[in-house]
């Protein structure tokens, strides 16, 4: 299947949010809706680095995010220079805004963010029962990690925050503030009040699709 895009900008978006608020499954929507995004979540590079090296305790940890952050950046860098349209989903927060506003600026990108958002409490039970419940990297939980780990029944998590450590993060990173380009704001409180077709309309306008055709050569 090839997909052609005329678009008429070349756009990088940024799906932003606190834990919790529902990016993967947001992001999963908006590339139903625009197959022809690169999707680049920044917690794939942490996931692939976590795999590769492994840490011992938080400090480790915290030097191998931040490789994973750069590796990040030269990788929407150089889809950029290939022209190639982006979508990136994180918390992302005051760390990671000027990095991006260089990069969209030297490739001539608009930039639209999509922040989720919630209050607080919702935010911290939701992002806690999806760690414990769903299939999760566990370098995101723990503040020790190898390839070879595995979850066992007794595994404690001893990385996840408690509700004042999210709390405080959530204000120190400004979570809920983020924004670079047009912002689109999408209250997630309750996911079945959410109107994700209002969200893919107002992107497309904004996207400025002219032409999608998708050839089905060979299948």
């Amino acid at each position: 299947m090839v997909i052609v895009v005329n678009s008429a900008q070349k756009t990088l978006i940024l799906l932003a949010g606190a834990p919790g608020t529902g990016k993967s499954y947001t992001g999963r929507i908006i590339m139903r809706a625009f197959p022809f995004l690169i999707y680049t979540p920044l917690d794939m590079f942490k996931e692939h680095i976590y795999d590769e090296i492994g840490f011992d305790n938080l400090e480790q940890k915290k030097v191998l995010d931040e490789e994973a952050r750069e590796r990040f950046y030269r990788a929407v860098g150089l889809m950029m220079s290939y022209e190639k349209q982006i979508l990136c989903d994180y918390p992302f927060s005051y760390k990671q805004k000027p990095y991006l506003k260089s990069i969209a600026y030297k490739n001539d990108y608009q930039v639209i963010t999509v922040r989720l958002e919630a209050p607080v409490d919702i935010l911290y039970w939701r992002q806690r029962n999806r760690d414990q419940e769903e299939p999760r990297h566990l370098g995101h939980l723990m503040n020790h990690y190898h390839r070879d780990d595995v979850l066992e029944s007794n595994t404690k998590f001893d990385g996840m925050p408690s509700i004042e450590t999210f709390e405080r993060r959530m204000k120190d990173r400004g979570y809920a503030n983020f924004s670079l380009g047009k912002l689109l704001r999408v209250n997630v409180s309750n996911y079945s009040q959410i109107d994700y077709s209002r969200l893919v309309n107002t992107l497309e306008k904004i996207i400025g699709i002219n032409a999608l055709s998708i050839n089905n050569e060979g299948n």
